[in-house]
């Protein structure tokens, strides 16, 4: 295993792939090229939504997957790659959801002008806490360095300093002494 502290990604799979189990739902919410979709469907879960708003991303994810043998779950409708925003999840998502994951930013290798925005973002968030299983964990890693990812961060961390603790736990991961605003990881649970 790499060192998790040199790489926030991994460092959030980590963590979030412990609330994967066999059987579970989960929404990866920005598939991007497809590495964490992957990971999360090593999990053997009963159905497993992948969002994004580029066909690129879409494509590479795909792709990934049956390149690395999970072609018979697209085919069959376990895994569910969707072009689409995240903000519209609540129109794809079927019941609720065990694990929720957002990395957002920009596509790796794509378009960086094309980047998650903040009202999608926040729409999307929401929308999760309200499909999120008791126990279950939304697990966003942010990117500040830009101008809009610097605004998803301020208003998703002010959203998760007012939810109310006693339904929600919330964490927050900073890589204190890096600088150029490193990626950074939100955390949060439902309690009941």
């Amino acid at each position: 295993m790499s060192n998790l502290l040199t790489k926030t990604t991994e460092l959030a799979m980590y963590i979030a792939s412990s609330y994967a189990f066999p059987g579970c739902v989960i929404v990866d919410a920005t598939c991007g090229n497809g590495h964490d979709t992957l990971a999360l469907a090593a999990s053997c879960p009963s159905k497993l939504y992948a969002f994004d708003i580029q066909q690129q991303a879409v494509d590479n994810t795909a792709a990934l997957l049956r390149s690395e043998g999970y072609g018979s779950l697209l085919e069959n409708g376990t895994i569910s790659i969707i072009c689409d925003s995240h903000s519209n999840m609540y129109d794809h998502v079927t019941g609720h959801a065990d694990l929720i994951v957002f990395n957002l930013g920009y596509l790796p290798g794509g378009d960086k002008t094309i980047t998650t925005s903040v009202t999608e973002t926040m729409t999307a968030i929401r929308s999760s806490l309200d499909l999120l299983n008791k126990g279950g964990l939304l697990c966003i890693t942010m990117y500040s360095g830009h101008k809009e990812g610097s605004v998803e961060k301020e208003q998703l961390m002010y959203l998760a300093k007012t939810l109310d603790p006693k339904t929600y736990h919330a964490a927050y991961v900073n890589f204190i002494n890096q600088h150029n605003a490193p990626p950074e990881i939100l955390l949060i649970t439902r309690k009941k």
